[in-house]
């Protein structure tokens, strides 16, 4: 299982590196104007405050955007690194088993002395161990970028909603893998239906403070357990943890038991 790991690992390296280049680069473009807008602060936030209470709930979840915590996570953490953590995530969880079946190379790879499980196991173990590398470049370098433009956050609390946030994206990672390892359609269908969960998730969690008949519904959701500014603030309710893990081992178990039974000619 390690040694389908580290070779999965290894056939991406590349495409980590990249990855965690293009994550660290919009990181630093968002951070480095920090210092100037912080001067003008008060009347950016007027401005704001003109744009409709709907429309705000899309881009923050805090009334202070321009503050240190109001524009850390609105600007990185409340959209744009769980996004693009998350596209990683969904295209990892796609390719680990559905690059070989489209190769038809998975064959040859069963024709050694391996199980269906070991296989499914080493492939879930690399996507994990690229996302955290990719997650924990994101992490150290957003710690380092608040302390360089001076925002006044705790650097534990930034670490660890970066943390929660890769823990999002593997729920969209883990979706995108389950579908791909129950066959062709769901392989197919595997980027369009986690990309739709996340997005839809999202939007749906966004609206819930205007939209009241959304809170039931928002909860099957992971963005509902994210809350970037109530991470950023030391007030998270890590409980809410259960949720992450709990929708990944479903996810994985529904893998195991879809790829173990099904015809791989489908």
């Amino acid at each position: 299982m390690k040694t389908i790991a580290k070779w999965a690992l290894w056939q991406r390296r590349w495409s980590i590196f990249w990855w965690a280049a293009g994550i660290i680069f919009f990181i630093f473009l968002t951070l480095i104007f920090y210092p100037t807008l912080k001067d003008q602060a008060a009347q950016l936030d007027k401005s704001f405050n003109q744009i409709p209470q709907t429309a705000k709930q899309l881009f923050t979840d805090t009334s202070n955007i321009f503050s240190p915590v109001g524009y850390l996570s609105s600007q990185i953490f409340y959209l744009l690194l769980p996004l693009l953590l998350s596209i990683f995530a969904i295209n990892l969880g796609m390719s680990l088993i559905g690059r070989e079946e489209r190769d038809n190379t998975i064959e040859m790879l069963l024709a050694r002395p391996i199980s269906r499980a070991r296989l499914l196991l080493g492939k879930a173990l690399a996507g994990l161990e690229a996302l955290v590398i990719v997650g924990g470049v994101s992490i150290a370098f957003v710690v380092v970028m608040c302390r360089l433009v001076k925002l006044d956050i705790s650097s534990l609390y930034v670490a660890e909603t970066a943390a929660v946030c890769m823990l999002l994206a593997l729920c969209f990672g883990a979706v995108a893998f389950m579908l791909t390892a129950m066959g062709r359609v769901g392989r197919t269908a595997s980027i369009a239906a986690a990309a739709a969960f996340g997005l839809g998730g999202y939007i749906i969690v966004s609206l819930v403070p205007s939209v009241s008949w959304l809170r039931w519904p928002a909860k099957a959701f992971p963005f509902n357990y994210y809350h970037a500014a109530q991470l950023l603030t030391g007030q998270y309710n890590f409980a809410n943890l259960i949720y992450f893990a709990g929708l990944t081992a479903v996810c994985l178990g529904a893998a195991w038991l879809a790829f173990r039974r099904r015809d791989l000619a489908s």
